[in-house]
Parts: structure tokens; sequence; C-alpha cells
């Protein structure tokens, strides 16, 4: 198996912790606390995406058949 992404370079020179130059890259990672809140904030706002977007495509959707039934109903006169 090749491989080929170097995780030994997120580590600092002692093995015990994350490298400097990789906590201060990402803006809501871990800083010189290695607190995690960043993370739990970020995946917080991934879900309430999701489920947000989800919820606005099955709304759409059901109005976009509730528009097709009403246009099929009143080109067959209104019998079901």
């Amino acid at each position: 198996m090749i491989d080929s992404f170097p995780y030994e370079s997120w580590l600092n020179e002692a093995g015990d912790g994350l490298n400097t130059d990789i906590t201060a890259f990402w803006t809501f990672g871990p800083g010189a606390d290695h607190s995690l809140t960043g993370t739990f904030v970020l995946t917080g706002l991934g879900m309430l995406l999701m489920v947000a977007s989800l919820v606005a495509w099955v709304w759409m959707e059901d109005r976009r058949l509730k528009e097709q039934t009403a246009l099929l109903r009143g080109a067959s006169g209104g019998q079901a």
C-alpha cells in the first residue's frame, strides 16, 4: 500500500502534539489549549445546514407536485 500522505508532519518534534504550523493554518482547529470546540461548532453547523437543505428540498418538491397536480386536473376538466 502506498503511503503518500505525510501524517508524521502533523506532529511536533516531540511527537506528543500537533505541529503549530498545522494548528495555525486551521482557523477553528485546536489551539494552544487543545480544545475541540471549533470542531464541534463546525460539525453542528454542517448538520444544521444539511437538515435545512433537506427540508427546503422536500418543501420545493411538494410545491412543484401540487402545481403539476393542479395543472393536470385543470386539463382534464377537474376530474380525478
